[in-house]
């Protein structure tokens, strides 16, 4: 391996750790409240050193967020969608929303943003661009396909794409937030299920 690649790693290797320390003083103090000097003392790095990689704490924030909500594929279409029914794809997409949504990270990093969205409305966004929007994009992507071949009816696949995912919700996240219930696998199996014939009978051709 060459001396550039090296230093490619370890640079990667170094901005990961600022993230998961920053991680650790954000879910704590909230992002007011956290500061550069916190934050490099958690991650175990000069100031200096953070501010080599992340100029200020938003940028820094934004990062933890798309490495949050990309970290894996969750978003994604399954594999080879157009071969499969409808019901199965829309079964595997819902199950799959609603389980990142109870990711327990993904909880306290919402419940974070929540708390600072009023006086730092770029945070929201940013969980929303980097999360929910790709979600519902690749969707509304999967409708108009279904729209395409004529198994669907569906005209605006981005409101379609909201309703399916309220549907798949109904109360459950609603309830997890106020501490009334925590959904069990069996619970978000049975919702998605319902939800994906409610959906399909609506948008039936």
């Amino acid at each position: 391996m060459s001396d550039q690649q090296n230093t490619s790693k370890l640079s990667e290797s170094k901005r990961q750790q600022i993230i998961d320390g920053a991680r650790d003083v954000f879910m704590a103090k909230g992002f007011a409240a956290a500061s550069m000097e916190q934050i490099a003392k958690a991650a175990g790095v000069s100031k200096g050193t953070l501010y080599n990689y992340f100029e200020n704490k938003e940028m820094l924030y934004v990062a933890l967020i798309q490495g949050e909500c990309c970290k894996s594929e969750q978003h994604e279409l399954p594999e080879h969608f157009s071969e499969t029914s409808p019901e199965q794809v829309l079964e595997q997409i819902g199950q799959q929303w609603l389980i990142s949504l109870l990711d327990p990270q993904q909880r306290a990093l919402f419940r974070t943003v929540l708390a600072e969205a009023l006086h730092f409305p770029q945070l929201g966004q940013a969980i929303e661009h980097n999360g929910p929007a790709i979600a519902h994009a690749n969707l509304a992507r999967y409708l108009a396909h279904l729209n395409d071949t004529g198994l669907l009816n569906v005209s605006d696949t981005a409101l379609a794409s909201e309703q399916f995912f309220a549907l798949c919700d109904a109360g459950i996240v609603r309830k997890m937030q106020l501490s009334v219930a925590e959904p069990t696998a069996e619970v978000i199996k049975r919702q998605v299920s319902s939800a994906v014939v409610v959906f399909l009978k609506a948008y039936r051709s």
